[in-house]
């Protein structure tokens, strides 16, 4: 009811701002020049395009998602504080270059991870529910999907015009479509994994390892990508200071996956011997 009254007020909002633009400028370019020029009409404008973000999220969860759990939107909660936080951070690096498309980039990318995240946790489910129907799998596997398409879009949107105008605010936007492409990957392919375990009543021994070796790999990509980022940052805008935590985390979580992958498989190899019959 809350959200039916805020879209109602907002469209009703943006309708009367246009209707007033036309009556008093009569004319196109006048039109427009008050719309992107006037404060109040480039907020109200600006809230109603968070407006058609919000419907086409919800939208977008009702074909791929359905109905979300309680864990599923505490989690999105949580990494949106984190994710806005952190963004907001990187992009005081380029903070001659702020502008309303920038803050466009800002809401496109939010919205990016906002189902990345939720396509992750609703893998973990379906790994440990007992009653999945294929559909489930086809709309988790068919989000997952179309979020490679989209992030690989953008990230050659990215690099094609920051190779055009030299370095700019679209290397940070180009970095993080590129780790949401790989995050994408990982959870694809581990579905893949799961399906493949299903398919043989879940007796597939080696499951294990090859899932602690994808997370090793996908973690390199990871790391490599941001070894990738700060070298060009520090290049052409000097030493960012946060993106050194995040290298860090990133090579810690390298090294941890690293050291399980091994301790796994040594276990499994000692099991191996020690019981070959069973």
């Amino acid at each position: 009811m809350k959200f039916l009254a805020y879209a109602v007020t907002s469209a009703t909002l943006t309708a009367a701002t246009v209707s007033y633009a036309v009556h008093t400028r009569q004319q196109f370019y006048p039109i427009v020049v008050f719309l992107v020029t006037s404060k109040l009409s480039v907020m109200i404008l600006g809230n109603f395009c968070l407006l058609l973000t919000l419907l086409l999220g919800q939208m977008t969860k009702a074909i791929f998602l359905g109905r979300l759990r309680d864990q599923e939107r505490e989690v999105m909660f949580d990494r949106a504080r984190y994710a806005i936080t952190e963004t907001c951070l990187a992009l005081t690096i380029f903070h001659e270059e702020l502008t309303i498309r920038v803050f466009t980039l800002f809401t496109a990318l939010l919205f990016s991870k906002v189902f990345h995240w939720l396509g992750e946790v609703r893998l973990e489910h379906v790994q440990q529910a007992d009653n999945v129907t294929n559909l489930q799998h086809f709309r988790l596997v068919a989000l997952m999907t179309t979020l490679i398409g989209t992030d690989c879009l953008l990230l050659g949107g990215c690099a094609y015009f920051s190779l055009q105008r030299m370095p700019s605010v679209l290397i940070l936007f180009g970095f993080e479509y590129a780790i949401l492409a790989v995050a994408a990957l990982a959870t694809l392919a581990k579905h893949a994994l799961h399906a493949a375990d299903l398919r043989i009543e879940g007796t597939w021994q080696a499951k294990g390892s090859y899932s602690k070796l994808l997370d090793f790999v996908f973690e390199a990509l990871r790391f490599v990508l941001f070894l990738l980022f700060f070298a060009i940052i520090f290049t052409y805008y000097g030493m960012p200071l946060h993106i050194v935590r995040e290298l860090w985390v990133s090579y810690t979580n390298l090294r941890k996956c690293w050291d399980q992958y091994k301790r796994y498989h040594r276990l499994m190899v000692g099991l191996n011997d020690r019981f070959p019959d069973a």
